[in-house]
């Protein structure tokens, strides 16, 4: 077993259950944050930064670190599934602090040293947790919190663990295209110890010291957030993580993400309110991939290029890299639910609940699937064999916005049969579970996946999420239907008449093409489009030295600002081309209505905010259609003066791939929403 080097100093550690959360006094280290300020697109408002006073952050890897890390197959813990704790709005706010930390937990026998969160409500004593806790909120309330950044500071490698001497400063992505070698150094992951907090689904301000995403929390540093949810929200299941260009992919698969729930409001819209619906157990399951390696930590991207005091594990004789294709699968680790391995959840014949699932991870395609059990079920390595389809998942919601219908997918069907829209990173589906009438033993799986329907090109073998016990006396739950589901749809869809127009509409089309290949293969390419460029003109995207993750050809930092006017209607062009299978392309503060295949077979239209764009055949182009709507509301809590919500809804956010190690390498573009 391989052990880190001590990459910090010793410290006082504060014990919280069954972990150590090391938190408290003061670094010498000044940051200057004034650079920052050119993230914002209102030149008067400045980020108001604050030094925290008891700063002290760790200094040594707690002993003990790596004790049981090595790469290795997981057993199954079948312990009762865990509730993350809920953080509940009251007299329409929700206030509490949460910082960022190390802490010291165990994951499956392996004894972790990760960035986490930690939170607390007022004076209450700070509690940590792998999953973040549960946000529940209203329409009309106001989200306000203070985000700590306890991490330590970046002395001791500034290239990796801030923007440091060489990294071309973030702001200038918004100004004067960089250089390839100002991109190459923007787009190489770095900022590992700084962060910041992204509602994921919400609709609500990008600007200023609401959901915005340009901000950057240096160690030693504290933030105070104030989000609006808007009086019409939508009732439905979202989420939270870190999202600092250069770190997003490593602080989010070290389990700092959570679940927002927006529920109550209008009961005419909160399908939680269904005569059908109303009263069933509400089950919220975070799906992770928490990347630790032999050591037990996440502190470098490419085993080619680590800080000099961190030690690189090998797989097979050969350093190991923690984000590329096939190299989740090499590790024998698996996706955790609400941060364990295989939980057990238990059911009463035929009883009906309502499971929430949000894919907070970053590396698989996750393919549910309930089935019987079996023989063929090796409890050590998962599920192996083929089995049948059993018990129901109903979809009502996709991506948190209900649907206004009931999708019954995989019903009866042998497994291999089974075409459930796979969850892929960033996507959300509420679903009511029906369990069998038969009492016994059933699972949850995530089935396989070939290599042209997996996240990352390669095969995915189907592995065990959770233990479905179902045992009783016999319920006789039923099923809402499509029609007693309609008024609940969280957007009215658009109609013919509207799409047709954006159709018609070039002045108004966006054209996003993601592209993972050479920089040589595209650059000869005048403006590359969706609609004007195949993977032949590129050459598949030829790999070599010259590596780029671009949007229409260039990286963060290179390509312009996209600029979107408030209230206007677009149709989206979207694509991937160059050498990756898909990517989620997901873009903030608007959802955007595109068409899947339904259980039926039939195309079916659905509001989502992300979506994996897959490449399709190589010798032809093959693009996905999107729609989409600049809203914004006209009133926010406490502000009832129609221009000033209109003005806070202008201003920079982003869209981007989200495998989110393609985000912090440059697959991301600036949106600025203007009047």
């Amino acid at each position: 077993m391989q052990t880190c080097k001590q990459w910090i100093m010793p410290i006082k550690g504060l014990t919280i259950g069954s972990l150590t959360l090391l938190l408290a006094a003061c670094s010498n280290h000044q940051t200057d944050h004034a650079s920052h300020d050119m993230m914002s697109m209102d030149s008067e408002w400045t980020p108001n930064y604050i030094k925290l006073a008891d700063y002290s952050p760790p200094t040594a890897v707690p002993e003990g670190v790596g004790e049981g890390c090595e790469y290795k197959i997981i057993p199954p813990e079948f312990k009762n599934v865990a509730t993350a704790d809920v953080l509940e709005s009251g007299n329409g706010e929700l206030n509490f602090t949460m910082s960022v930390a190390y802490q010291q937990r165990d994951i499956a026998g392996c004894n972790t040293w990760l960035r986490n969160y930690a939170y607390a409500q007022g004076d209450d004593t700070p509690k940590a947790a792998l999953v973040g806790p549960t946000l529940k909120l209203k329409p009309g309330d106001i989200l306000r919190f203070r985000l700590e950044n306890r991490m330590p500071d970046c002395d001791a490698a500034p290239n990796f663990l801030c923007s440091g001497l060489t990294h071309h400063n973030h702001a200038d992505s918004s100004s004067t295209p960089l250089t390839d070698e100002e991109a190459a150094q923007m787009n190489t992951p770095h900022n590992f110890n700084v962060t910041n907090f992204h509602t994921h689904g919400l609709w609500v301000s990008p600007s200023k010291n609401s959901d915005n995403v340009l901000l950057e929390l240096q160690p030693g540093y504290a933030f105070d957030y104030e989000i609006r949810i808007p009086e019409d929200h939508p009732q439905g299941t979202f989420w939270y993580h870190a999202h600092v260009h250069g770190s997003t992919a490593l602080q989010v698969s070290s389990g700092m993400a959570g679940a927002i729930i927006i529920e109550g409001g209008d009961p005419a819209k909160d399908v939680g309110q269904q005569p059908q619906i109303k009263g069933k157990v509400d089950h919220t399951f975070v799906m992770q991939q928490v990347a630790y390696d032999c050591n037990g930590v996440i502190e470098y991207y490419d085993a080619n290029n680590v800080p000099n005091n961190v030690d690189v594990c090998e797989i097979d004789g050969k350093p190991a890299n923690i984000f590329g294709p096939g190299e989740w699968q090499k590790t024998e680790r698996r996706t955790l639910v609400n941060g364990q391995v295989v939980p057990r959840i238990t059911l009463k014949p035929g009883e009906i609940q309502r499971w929430r699932f949000i894919h907070a991870g970053v590396r698989e395609s996750l393919k549910l699937v309930t089935v019987q059990n079996s023989s063929t079920i090796n409890l050590l390595k998962g599920i192996i064999g083929e089995s049948n389809a059993i018990g129901t998942l109903n979809q009502i919601a996709v991506d948190g916005l209900n649907t206004g219908q009931l999708d019954e997918w995989c019903s009866g069907q042998p497994q291999l049969n089974c075409d459930i829209e796979a969850l892929q990173p960033g996507y959300r589906a509420d679903y009511l579970y029906q369990a069998p009438t038969t009492p016994g033993t059933y699972w949850l799986i995530d089935d396989q996946a070939s290599d042209a329907k997996s996240l990352q090109g390669v095969f995915e073998d189907k592995a065990a999420l959770m233990q479905v016990v179902v045992e009783g006396e016999l319920q006789t739950d039923a099923l809402p239907t499509s029609s007693s589901l309609a008024s609940y749809q969280a957007h009215p869809t658009p109609t013919a008449t509207q799409i047709a127009e954006m159709d018609h509409d070039t002045d108004n089309t966006q054209d996003m093409m993601f592209y993972l290949g050479s920089r040589t293969s595209i650059s000869s390419i005048t403006d590359p489009m969706c609609l004007t460029t195949s993977d032949n003109d590129l050459n598949n995207g030829q790999p070599g030295s010259d590596l780029i993750f671009s949007i229409n050809g260039l990286p963060f930092g290179q390509n312009p600002d996209r600029d979107l006017t408030l209230g206007q209607w677009q149709r989206w062009n979207l694509c991937t081309r160059g050498l990756a299978p898909m990517h989620p392309y997901h873009i903030h503060v608007n959802p955007f209505y595109a068409y899947r295949t339904g259980p039926d077979g039939e195309q079916q239209g659905v509001w989502r905010d992300t979506l994996a764009i897959e490449i399709g055949d190589k010798d032809a182009p093959s693009n996905t259609v999107a729609y989409s709507e600049n809203r914004y509301p006209t009133t926010l809590p406490g502000i009832d003066d129609p221009l000033t919500v209109k003005q806070m809804y202008t201003g920079a956010f982003v869209l981007h791939c989200h495998i989110l190690d393609h985000e912090d390498q440059g697959m991301m573009q600036k949106v600025v929403l203007k009047e």
